[in-house]
């Protein structure tokens, strides 16, 4: 049986959304003088065929913005695990890609798997009618962590707001650790059940699909290794990977979802907020959860979002 991350572990990582909200050291902008150093990434990237794949974490010097990177991360692994940088204007899809990517890499190594950066816009299409990531449709995703191939399990993932929506799609986060005490308080016979393996889907490029990789394509929920609490979880995905090789969730599996779930979407729980262009969002995915509210795209206005996956 897995070994249950104990009580003073969870709970010296969790947070409310209270307690969320009270914090200020999730909260960034950029420094003064930030221009400064952008104006010298822009000169770099003129000279270069691709500049988004060329770029290196060494190939400009940028003093000002590795201070704050420093910070963004000891608040990500060692704080809160999120980390929300505001106060940029102005900037055009590109400019922003640039400057999102020379951040993220003062974060540590992307993982390239959809590509270096990637778009997340809604493109008309429905993941319930086929294997599509949701970040490809307009609808809402429940919380979740990113990556439902066992192989690839990003640390840290950034999103970068190139466009909000016109209406709707509001960023919500919530803690691992607050989700995992709440059910050990009330129902730890099945917080036991989210540290079985589930068989998941697999919608990653490159991925065959065959009930053979599926199979093998499985892992716990909740996990405690090396005196870490993680969890990887995306509701949809188990379900459909279990169904695709005809081996049924149990009740007693189907009830610790929902008893998670209604734990997740808690408004004690999970914290909403609008996100505008030009903002950047790092959360850490070993311990907290995202999601975004259904959205509705308007002429002159879809949503647009850039997405880094970070090891």
């Amino acid at each position: 049986m897995a070994e249950i991350a104990p009580p003073d572990l969870a709970d010296a990582q969790a947070w409310s959304a209270v307690d969320l909200e009270r914090k200020t050291g999730w909260k960034f902008t950029w420094p003064e003088g930030w221009n400064t150093e952008f104006r010298s990434l822009v000169d770099w990237a003129s000279k270069r065929k691709d500049p988004i794949e060329d770029l290196g974490a060494e190939s400009v010097l940028t003093p000002r913005f590795d201070k704050i990177s420093y910070h963004v991360k000891q608040e990500l692994l060692q704080g809160s695990g999120v980390a929300w940088i505001r106060g940029i204007n102005g900037l055009d899809h590109k400019s922003l890609n640039l400057l999102f990517l020379n951040f993220s890499l003062a974060l540590g190594v992307t993982i390239n798997t959809y590509g270096r950066l990637y778009r997340v816009q809604n493109t008309g299409r429905s993941y319930r009618d086929e294997s599509i990531p949701v970040s490809q449709t307009k609808a809402a995703t429940g919380p979740h962590t990113d990556s439902s191939q066992k192989l690839i399990q990003p640390r840290i993932i950034g999103l970068c707001c190139i466009t909000p929506a016109a209406l709707g799609g509001r960023t919500k986060i919530v803690s691992a650790a607050k989700v995992h005490e709440n059910i050990r308080k009330v129902a730890p016979d099945k917080l036991k059940i989210l540290y079985k393996s589930y068989i998941r889907d697999l919608v990653t490029p490159g991925s065959d699909g065959s009930t053979k990789s599926l199979l093998s394509n499985k892992f716990p929920i909740f996990s405690y290794i090396e005196e870490k609490l993680s969890i990887r979880y995306m509701r949809y995905w188990i379900e459909r990977g279990h169904e695709k090789v005809g081996r049924l969730l149990t009740e007693d599996d189907l009830l610790a979802f929902d008893l998670l779930d209604n734990e997740l979407n808690s408004n004690k729980n999970s914290i909403c907020f609008s996100m505008k262009s030009g903002d950047m969002l790092f959360l850490d995915n070993t311990r907290v959860l995202h999601d975004r509210e259904e959205f509705t795209d308007k002429p002159g206005q879809k949503r647009l979002y850039t997405r880094v996956w970070i090891e």
